[in-house]
């Protein structure tokens, strides 16, 4: 080791709380990377996890096609592997209570597909031969029929056939009642087996909701129809959007999306623009952070050392070698801190995965091994290592050319250090008045020594512009996933037709149901769906606004003047509804009481268009009464759409419910096509009560109390299909209870909804995201107070000869006190003039990243901004006190010798 590098090892052991802030803030630095780089591992490869096991280990998927074409993969160079299920037919089941799944759907499963779908036997074993079947557990849940391994089914499989066509489990079941068109299907049998019941299975999400048949799992030996499901994986993923085009250009085709997401390979532009936007920023923040505060640390290292390296160049040593020397004090305390940065970082990071586990496997829908592990990759480890590496020689190596640059007498003499011209020390007279002499002497120094200030209020105006740009980052995000989740604020339904009343009235099953121990609050309603048209000009300017972004500056392009949306009128339980009118400090006598009562109107709607969303009010604050218009009901047809044609007239299209060659349509004008609606509106209220849902697209609610039900609808009350709500403390035990009386009562547990259990993983991504910013805030707190504290610490230090002298001409301890507290304040309100302006300007970056995938308004969190203006004073009076402390029993003599610290 050269005789340079052990001065400059001397050195960092004299100044050990330098050496020591550095190496911290070098931890942080690398420790955060390592956080960022190691989570998005993690997390990665535990959502890639997930998606395999709900959805399985397949890239895309295409659907009814044949045998001959699934034989072809076998010889195609792109494909890595595949697998299928034929689709054998369907087999009615009589004894099934839901009405809108009278089927059991065989598919009979290639050797592989058990290991690549998510099969996930609950009871029993898997088919071993054609003669062997495994059935999905909502048969009996959902639809109530009952099996016992050892069963033996002997089913009619068919077709479904509707209007010539074969239907499949992408279409719902066709009873006639299908959206005013009298569809029905019929299933034409093919073949008759004998099946044995062997396994239970969780509901496999192959299964579509809409489809008409419970999924029953066989062994296929491609006897039977030509009809099946492949399941593709390729060999370049990012490939498999143009493999299916070309190979399967006939048949209905399909992605593996969350898996394709999570593998890096999304056609998800919305998607995309958000995760790179703020990903972008979030490591420019931290980039920032740490090279603010290793800099400044270098900054003042190499200030210190401006008159050795004159000494040292006095005697020969080149400016070559100083600047090793700086880069070889960068590279210890490297060697020292990234190692510690990167090892607290992937603890950091496990403890928190570890403790946020539960969590994340609340994003689970079904029972699955998958559980959340800390995932170091070698590239998240040496992608730490690089950018911490990089980022200390960077800080070190900018203030070590500035000074090697200096000769070697104005090195020694440090001319360079105090640059003054006449008259630019000169202060106010206020000043002298309002801190007196102490205050004056500070100001001069702050004027003749702008370099070493500098460097503190640069600090802090970083620490500023931190803080307040992660807290605006971790705001955005949360507020971004909590407008985007359509969180239910039930957690279990239950679904009342007349047709049970003779076992039990609405109102005894709702007393005894509300009864029940866990229940927080209940409540049932009736809601009907109407199309209405409602006047532009009772529309809010946020929603026109959106219309002409979306259909350009044409709008309102209707020459009616209407605009049509959904209304959703809900009829709640007079006893919720008064409770929430009452909440409100809405008049009963007008919206509960009258024969006809006023509607309460909730208009607040989320809009998602091209993987945008979009929320705002859609009518006018102050509405007054508004002429609303339905779609009337034609005998015979049914309101198939509207268009603007050329010369601006709104035509309303009817069609045929019965046309046999063809459909017949009717065309009609506004007038023609609607009708009056005689619906009697109060209030615009962003108010809800829990049973109602939220609003989505073109969707206005109006809310009624349950006894006005006759009044507004051709209904009367006893013949509409009431919905019960009920919140729980813990729903899975009301649940459990509330099928206990149901089946005491004989009465349908397939209604019964937990609709809870589906909202957990929504609830989970709530408290992840805000876990996860919290942690980002604080790390980059840390980073800044440890800026702060370095650079105050270390600038106080080296004025020690000073202070000295100031003490020797008679300057007391209070008079010290008076000129710090001025400094103090100079620093706090230079580093907030700088700082918040520019953290504006990083919030409105984020806002801008945000904005792509969710439309929202620019806002800054002013708490953190509060928060960030009392802890700059915080911060820098308590350092201040810490570092003068440190010096207050220096002996003046020895101070002014001594020419380091």
């Amino acid at each position: 080791m050269n005789i340079i590098n052990k001065v400059t090892l001397q050195i960092l052991k004299r100044n050990k709380i330098r050496t020591i802030v550095t190496i911290i803030g070098i931890i942080l630095s690398a420790s955060m990377i390592t956080a960022v780089t190691t989570s998005v591992s993690s997390l990665q490869n535990f959502l890639l996890d997930v998606a395999i096991s709900q959805d399985g280990d397949w890239h895309g998927a295409a659907y009814n096609v044949k045998k001959a074409q699934i034989d072809e993969l076998e010889e195609n160079p792109d494909v890595e592997s595949y697998t299928w299920l034929q689709n054998i037919g369907y087999a009615k089941l009589e004894e099934s209570r839901n009405d809108y799944m009278p089927y059991l759907f065989i598919g009979g499963m290639d050797k592989t597909f058990m290991d690549v779908m998510p099969v996930n036997l609950i009871e029993g074993r898997m088919p071993e031969s054609r003669l062997e079947i495994i059935l999905p557990q909502h048969l009996e849940t959902n639809g109530g029929v009952k099996y016992s391994i050892g069963d033996e089914l002997l089913l009619d499989i068919g077709s479904r056939i509707s209007d010539g066509f074969e239907l499949d489990q992408s279409v719902g079941y066709l009873n006639g009642e299908n959206g005013g068109m009298e569809e029905t299907e019929e299933l034409v049998i093919r073949e008759q087996r004998i099946f044995t019941v062997v396994g239970f299975y969780e509901r496999p999400s192959f299964e579509p909701y809409v489809g008409p048949g419970y999924t029953a799992l066989t062994l296929s030996d491609n006897a039977g129809a030509d009809n099946y499901d492949v399941y593709i994986k390729v060999k370049k993923i990012k490939n498999i959007y143009n493999f299916l085009d070309a190979n399967f250009p006939e048949n209905k085709r399909e992605t593996n999306r969350d898996y394709l997401i999570f593998s890096g390979v999304s056609d998800d532009i919305g998607f995309n623009k958000v995760l790179y936007g703020l990903a972008g920023v979030l490591i420019a923040l931290i980039m920032f952070g740490s090279i603010s505060l290793i800099y400044n640390a270098f900054s003042i290292s190499v200030s210190e050392r401006t008159k050795q390296f004159g000494l040292l160049s006095s005697i020969g040593a080149t400016k070559r070698q100083l600047l090793r020397s700086v880069l070889f004090e960068a590279f210890i305390l490297s060697i020292i801190g990234i190692p510690l940065g990167i090892l607290s970082g992937i603890a950091g990071i496990g403890v928190t995965l570890k403790l946020t586990r539960n969590l994340f496997m609340s994003f689970l829908q079904y029972n699955s091994n998958v559980e959340l592990h800390l995932y170091v990759s070698a590239g998240a480890v040496v992608a730490a290592v690089l950018i911490g590496f990089i980022t200390v020689l960077i800080s070190a190596y900018i203030p070590a050319r500035r000074a090697v640059k200096l000769s070697a007498i104005d090195a020694v003499r440090q001319n360079n250090d105090v640059k003054i011209k006449a008259g630019k020390v000169k202060t106010s007279k206020l000043t002298y008045k309002l801190f007196g002499f102490e205050g004056m002497i500070a100001r001069k120094n702050f004027k003749r020594n702008k370099k070493k200030y500098r460097a503190t209020v640069v600090s802090l105006f970083m620490s500023v512009v931190l803080f307040i740009s992660a807290s605006s980052f971790c705001a955005y995000l949360t507020k971004g996933t909590n407008s985007v989740i359509d969180e239910k604020e039930y957690d279990i339904i239950y679904t009342f037709t007349p047709d049970i009343s003779e076992k039990c009235s609405l109102e005894e099953l709702f007393e005894e149901l509300s009864g029940v121990k866990g229940v927080k609050d209940s409540s049932y309603a009736y809601f009907e769906h109407k199309n209405i048209e409602v006047p532009v000009n009772s529309l809010s300017k946020e929603y026109i606004n959106y219309r002409k972004k979306i259909y350009g500056e044409n709008y309102p392009y209707y020459k009616s003047g209407h605009e049509e949306f959904s209304a959703s009128i809900y009829f709640i339980d007079n006893g919720s509804y008064e409770k929430f009118l009452n909440k409100n400090s809405y008049d009963k006598e007008l919206y509960l009481n009258s024969d006809e009562p006023l509607a309460v109107i909730r208009d607040f709607t989320k809009h998602s268009n091209e993987s945008k969303y979009y929320t705002f009010h859609i009518l006018e604050e102050e509405i007054g009464e508004i002429k609303l218009r339905q779609i009337k009901k034609i005998e015979g047809y049914y309101y198939n759409g509207k268009y603007t044609d050329d010369a601006g007239e709104t035509i309303y299209f009817f069609s045929s419910e019965n046309a046999e060659n063809g459909e017949e349509e009717m065309k009609l004008t506004f007038d023609e096509a609607t009708e009056e609606l005689n619906l009697k509106i109060g209030v615009v209220s962003d108010e809800k009560p829990f049973c109602v849902d939220n609003n989505f697209g073109d969707t206005i609610t109006f809310m009624y109390p349950y006894s006005a039900i006759s009044a507004y609808t051709d209904r009367n009350i006893e013949s509409v299909e009431a919905i019960l709500y009920f919140k729980a403390d813990d729903h899975k035990s009301v649940y459990n209870k509330m099928c206990s009386i149901l089946e005491e009562k004989e009465l349908p547990v397939s209604r019964l909804y937990d609709a809870a259990e589906n909202g957990e993983s929504m609830r989970a991504l709530v408290t992840v995201v805000n876990v996860f910013s919290y942690g980002f805030i604080i790390l980059i707190s840390l980073i800044a107070l440890a800026n702060v504290f370095n650079t105050i610490s270390t600038n106080i230090a080296l004025r020690r000869r000073e202070f000295a002298m100031l003490r020797s001409i008679g300057m007391t301890q209070k008079g010290f006190n008076k000129m710090m507290n001025y400094e103090c304040l100079l620093y706090g309100i230079k580093g907030l003039m700088y700082g918040i302006p520019v953290s504006f300007g990083v919030t409105y970056l984020i806002y801008r990243s945000i904005i792509e995938g969710w439309e929202t308004g620019f806002f800054v969190p002013w708490y953190s901004v509060v928060i960030a203006i009392g802890s700059v004073f915080a911060v820098v009076f308590a350092t201040m006190i810490y570092s003068m402390r440190k010096i207050k029993d220096d002996n003046p003599i020895d101070a002014l010798r001594n020419e380091n610290i």
